[in-house]
């Protein structure tokens, strides 16, 4: 209704103006008449010679229209609509063109989506450029303690943080919860308030008698899910770990945490930590590295001097957080790095991957360019009776380029809203596809000023590209063609040398990304079949947490009970125990040497300590020696079991079994006899393989931790309910222990998750790029055939045969072909060095791949151009020269 309403004023107006416009130059044409007749002239004499001296009324009217400040503006109106109208008149071409760019756009524009929420997008706190990480890693409980004591000079306020997961189940089955401990500033410092209730207060953090840590602080989205967004969550007792907690507020809603790409749903204090974990708390320990730490600059100070005033505090810091055994502790320095936009070992992670598959999708947009100004010419050639006719009726170069550009225009538009929403939809999907077994990823996909921007500058980018040949193909166009019978020429036109231009570029860019959709396939493929060195068929693992109010020292026994109660169950084949479960990225190391060889004094081994039952749930070869058996215990002698890797790396060839090595640190060395052989089993990721590895007994760990990983094996019938015979056994052990259940599988996907990602995405790519391309040359090739058409029909009444045909018709594209080939090689050989941190056991220049993508490529051409040259060898010479 306002648009109606817009358009009769508008009409109204213009209508206004141009009866005052008429009535202005009637006068001037009275007046001009009245002096002719003052000096002496009859009145129709003195008419019709002011009417002579006016000139053309009807182009004065339109040049004083051009002159008016909305004319320009009823022009654009009117080359719109004729732009639309002919996008509907030609609707196949305008749904492939827009189409086309829709994925182009917004591919793109899903991919910068999760880059900027992993790197770019700064943390929704205040001030977010004045926040500073302390780098190197993680950092004890004392150094933070030390930080938070001397660093006021250089802060103007610190906290720090840990990631952590709770559990809200009551017993059996886990309900895990992705959650923080941390210092009670941490929203105070960074400047964010609560929505209902309030959050951490330095009070909570305190670990005096008179302290009440336990407090929690929920996220938005657990506030929603799990109370309903009402206040009676404020003041509602959450159990965490089996531990009563308070809720006292609620974040706000845009806020998740420090960590990007993880929700933190709830906070708790650091003092709470040794109520939850008890005998394993980490808060005492100076040699549990655990936690991150951060802080807010003084205003004016710059990071430099932060890291300067930081390096003169070190020595104070380091000394109060000495841990028993120093070593390097105090020569390592601290260092200050950019926060702004948080901390994330996703981005990490993800950073390469990303970055590479931005310039794939840039690659494909540039394809897409190509192919629609490759569409866009062909249609403005084909228009050429009708550009012809509209410039010999007066219709300037310029207004005709217009009217191109405004068609490119219409169609970039539609491409880019198209190509936003497939960018909402898609980015959503690839992030679901981050998300492993440990957890989903959460990232802010809104759309903010840097998406839109980039959208934005991708379209201005893509119409310029795509509609600037199309705009300059309209200045060769002759008004006289329009008198013209036929626009065939005999010898074809020379604006296909333009579109064969456009489709060598279109190859060289497609076999681009083609050979490197053929490297991360095969890196994918190369990742999933390597040997492991064990059977993961049918195994389940569960992740026990054991009841942390127990001692220590009792946990050893509780844990032979466990083992034994999972072996008797029903439908269980074996069952083993361990401390760290393959191929999670989890890992124990340790400096070893032997007794023959001092200088391994400080080499490193990984290690795990398993029960008896555990070689053979898994299925790791025994190659000498012995296993572990039931009567060694504390106090005994220590003994191992080494992988293949270890006594070739340690031993050199010499026989292991019998040998002893020494493992620890300078105050704690322990030493084992080596009593078995093992094959060598992949230990912390299919990337790093096989490392040098070290099996100790279970039963001989002294202090065993809280959590132990159970790995069994079930029959056939059994393992649709393996999860119940769990519960069931744990439960008549201890009704305290709490588990999760998983298939191995999910460790194995898990561990492929990038490569499976940059896989899937250079195949679906690589596969678009060989689509457009296709098109791209079929266009060209079926355009050169109608253009020579006529020639194609004199060769053929002079002897030409069909064979002959097809060989002009694939002589040209050969010559495409080749140097869209070579210059695709080269620009290959330029960027394969860019992915080679991305492959695996594979060169990033591997002929193998290189051929492959060649050969794929020119099939792909061949299949294109068959057609259209099939049609031309079916030309009849005699109706091609009646219609000549």
């Amino acid at each position: 209704m306002t648009s109606l309403i817009r358009r009769l004023w508008y009409r109204m107006t213009q209508s206004r103006r141009d009866a005052d416009l008429i009535e202005e130059i009637e006068t001037h044409r009275q007046l001009r008449q009245a002096q002719l007749e003052r000096d002496g002239l009859s009145p129709a004499d003195a008419a019709a010679m002011s009417r002579r001296a006016l000139g053309n009324v009807t182009l004065a009217r339109e040049d004083a229209r051009e002159v008016w400040t909305f004319a320009w503006l009823e022009h654009a109106w009117q080359d719109l609509r004729i732009a639309l109208r002919g996008l509907r008149q030609s609707p196949t071409f305008a749904l492939v063109a827009i189409a086309t760019l829709a994925l182009g756009i917004g591919a793109n524009t899903a991919l910068f989506s999760i880059f900027n929420s992993l790197l770019l997008r700064q943390l929704p706190v205040r001030d977010p450029a004045s926040l500073v990480l302390l780098d190197g890693g993680s950092y004890t409980y004392a150094i933070w303690e030390a930080v938070e004591a001397h660093a006021a000079p250089v802060f103007d306020g610190t906290f720090a943080f840990a990631n952590t997961r709770f559990d809200l189940a009551p017993a059996g089955q886990q309900m895990p919860i992705e959650g923080n401990y941390a210092s009670g500033r941490l929203f105070e410092v960074l400047g964010v308030d609560a929505v209902r209730g309030r959050l951490l207060a330095p009070s909570d953090d305190r670990r005096d008698a008179g302290a009440n840590p336990s407090v929690a602080v929920i996220s938005h989205r657990f506030w929603q899910q799990r109370f309903g967004g009402t206040d009676d969550a404020i003041g509602a007792t959450l159990m965490l770990d089996r531990k009563p907690f308070t809720i006292v507020g609620v974040m706000p809603a845009g806020f998740a945490g420090i960590d990007v790409g993880r929700m933190a749903d709830v906070v708790i204090p650091f003092a709470a930590e040794p109520t939850l974990r008890g005998a394993d708390s980490m808060l005492g320990h100076r040699t549990a590295w655990w936690l991150e730490i951060m802080g807010r600059l003084k205003p004016e100070a710059t990071l430099d001097q932060a890291d300067a005033a930081l390096r003169m505090l070190q020595s104070a810091i380091r000394t109060a957080a000495l841990p028993p055994r120093p070593e390097s502790f105090l020569d390592e320095p601290l260092t200050l790095v950019p926060a702004a936009t948080g901390r994330s070992p996703l981005r990490r992670r993800f950073e390469t991957p990303l970055r590479a598959m931005l310039a794939t999708v840039g690659a494909v947009l540039l394809i897409a360019c190509a192919n629609l100004a490759n569409l866009l010419l062909a249609r403005a050639l084909s228009r050429r009776r009708e550009l012809s006719v509209r410039l010999a009726l007066g219709a300037s170069r310029w207004r005709m380029a217009r009217l191109l550009a405004f068609e490119t225009l219409a169609i970039v538009a539609a491409g880019a809203a198209a190509g936003l929403l497939f960018a909402m939809w898609s980015s959503a999907l690839l992030v679901r596809q981050l998300g492993t077994w440990r957890g989903a990823v959460v990232l802010d996909l809104s759309l903010d000023w840097r998406v839109i921007a980039f959208t934005t500058g991708l379209a201005c980018l893509t119409a310029v590209i795509a509609g600037i040949l199309p705009a300059f193909a309209v200045t060769g166009v002759a008004p006289g063609d329009a008198m013209k019978e036929s626009g065939r020429a005999v010898t074809g036109d020379r604006r296909l040398s333009v579109r064969g231009a456009l489709v060598v570029s279109q190859i060289a860019l497609s076999l681009v990304l083609v050979i490197g959709a053929g490297l991360f396939l095969r890196t994918f493929a190369t990742l999933t079949q390597t040997p492991l060195g064990f059977d993961p068929d049918g195994l389940r693992v569960a992740a026990i947490n054991l009841p942390t109010s127990m001692e220590k020292t009792l946990r050893p026994r509780l844990l032979a009970r466990i083992e034994e109660a999972i072996a008797a169950a029903p439908g269980v084949r074996s069952a083993g125990l361990s401390v760290i479960a393959p191929i999670t990225g989890s890992g124990w190391n340790d400096r070893i040497g032997t007794a023959t060889d001092p200088a391994n004094a400080k080499a490193m081994t990984f290690i795990n300590a398993v029960s008896p039952g555990w070689f053979d749930t898994m299925r790791i070869r025994r190659l000498g020696g012995r296993g572990f058996e039931a009567q060694e215990r504390i106090g005994g002698q220590k003994v191992a079991i080494v992988n293949e890797t270890f006594v070739r790396r340690f031993f050199a060839g010499r026989p292991a079994i019998g040998q002893r090595v020494e493992a620890g640190g300078p105050d704690e060395r322990s030493e084992y006899e080596i009593v078995g052989v093992v094959g060598d089993a992949v230990y912390r990721s299919l990337r790093e393989g096989v490392l040098p590895t070290m099996y100790l007994p279970l039963a001989q760990v002294e202090e065993p931790g809280a959590g132990i990983t159970l790995t069994l094996s079930t029959t056939p019938a059994a393992r649709g309910t393996a999860d119940r015979v769990v519960a069931d056994a744990l439960r008549g052990v201890d009704p305290r222990l709490t588990f999760a259940m998983r298939d191995f599988g999910e460790f194995l996907r898990g561990g492929v998750t990038q490569e499976r990602l940059v896989a899937m995405l250079s195949g679906f790519f690589g596969g678009l790029a060989l689509l457009l391309a296709a098109i791209g040359l079929y266009g060209v090739v079926s355009h050169a055939v109608d253009v020579r058409r006529t020639e194609i029909g004199v060769r053929m009444a002079l002897g030409a045969n069909r064979a002959g045909i097809l060989w002009l018709v694939f002589r040209r594209v050969g010559m495409m072909l080749a140097l869209g080939l070579a210059a695709g090689l080269g620009l290959s050989l330029w960027t394969s060095r860019f992915v080679g941190a991305l492959l695996f056991h594979l060169e990033p220049r591997d002929a193998a791949t290189f051929a492959g993508a060649v050969v794929v490529l020119v099939a792909t051409s061949v299949l294109a151009t068959w057609i259209p040259a099939r049609k031309a060898s079916h030309v009849d010479p005699a109706r091609v020269l009646r219609e000549g």
